[in-house]
C-alpha cells in the first residue's frame, strides 16, 4: 500500500467521530406526530377571525419544547393568513359535584412556551388568532383608550358619545372588513418551532366551508359594535346586551 493511501485512510478516519455524531443526532432527533380530531371551530368576533382547534402530539426519541405554534392557513382560491396561538386550555381531570353531575378540571396556560414529552399523550384545547389582524388592531384600540383617557381627564366621556366617534367606527369597520371565511377548501398547516432540531409528521389537514357556513358567520359582523358597548357601558343599563357569536365547526380531514 502506498503512502498516498495511508493518507487517504488517516483522513478518512478523523472523519469518523463527526460522521458518528451526525448520525447519532439524526436517529435521537425528536419526532412530533400532530393528533387531531375530526372537527375544527371557527368563528369571527371582536378578535377577528378565529380558528380553534383540540390538538394531541406524540412525541418520539426525546422531549422537547415548543416555544411557538403556528397554523397557515390557505384557501383552495390562493390566499393565504397566517395564526398564532393565542390561549392553550388542557384537560387535568374530572370531578364529581355534590349533586352527582361530573365536571372537567382544566387549566389555562401561557403561550409562551409548552413541553411536549415521550410518556404522555395529553390533548389541549388552543385557541388561534390571525397575526396581521391582531397587530392592526391593537394600534386602534390603544389610539381609542388613550382619547378615553384624555375625555376622562376633562370630565367629557361618555360612552353612548364615544361610540360614535371617529375613532370607534373606524375600528368597527376594520374589524368587520377583516372577516376572512369564504366558501371553499381551506389547507391548514401545523408549524412548530422550537429551539432544537426536529421532526413533524401528520401536521397537513383540510376543511371546506358552505355558502351557508358563511353567511351564519357573517351574522356576527352584527354583533361587532355591541359587544364594543357591553364593554363601555355599565351592565346596569338597557343598552347592555349579551352577544351570542355565531361558531362553525367544519369536519377536519388529514391531507
Amino acid at each position: 500500500m502506498k503512502l498516498i493511501d495511508w493518507i487517504a485512510i488517516l483522513g478518512a478516519l478523523a472523519w469518523t467521530p463527526h460522521l458518528i455524531s451526525l448520525i447519532r443526532n439524526w436517529l435521537t432527533k425528536p419526532e412530533i406526530r400532530v393528533i387531531t380530531p375530526q372537527a375544527v371551530s371557527l368563528g369571527f368576533t371582536t378578535y377577528g377571525s378565529i380558528l380553534n382547534l383540540h390538538l394531541a402530539f406524540s412525541v418520539k426519541n426525546k422531549d422537547v419544547v415548543i416555544s411557538a405554534l403556528k397554523l397557515k392557513l390557505k384557501h383552495e382560491s390562493g390566499g393565504e393568513k397566517h395564526f398564532e396561538w393565542q390561549g392553550i386550555h388542557q384537560h387535568l381531570m374530572k370531578m364529581k359535584a355534590p349533586d352527582g353531575s361530573v365536571l372537567p378540571y382544566e387549566k389555562e396556560q401561557s403561550v409562551l412556551a409548552m413541553k411536549l414529552n415521550q410518556k404522555d399523550i395529553e390533548e389541549r384545547f388552543i385557541q388561534f388568532h390571525e397575526t396581521s389582524f391582531k397587530q392592526e388592531k391593537y394600534a386602534k384600540e390603544s389610539q381609542g383608550l388613550k382619547n378615553i383617557a384624555y375625555l376622562k381627564s376633562q370630565n367629557k366621556y361618555d360612552p353612548q358619545e364615544f361610540m360614535k366617534s371617529q375613532d370607534m367606527q373606524d375600528l368597527i369597520s376594520f374589524i368587520k372588513q377583516s372577516f376572512y371565511w369564504k366558501v371553499g377548501t381551506y389547507t391548514v398547516t401545523v408549524e412548530v418551532e422550537s429551539p432544537e432540531d426536529f421532526n413533524i409528521v401528520d401536521n397537513e389537514y383540510s376543511f371546506s366551508l358552505t355558502p351557508l357556513d358563511i353567511e351564519d358567520l357573517e351574522k356576527n359582523k352584527e354583533f361587532i359594535e355591541h359587544d364594543y358597548k357591553n364593554i363601555l357601558v355599565p351592565q346596569s343599563e338597557e343598552e347592555y346586551k349579551t352577544v351570542e357569536w355565531q361558531w362553525k365547526n367544519p369536519t377536519l380531514q388529514q391531507t
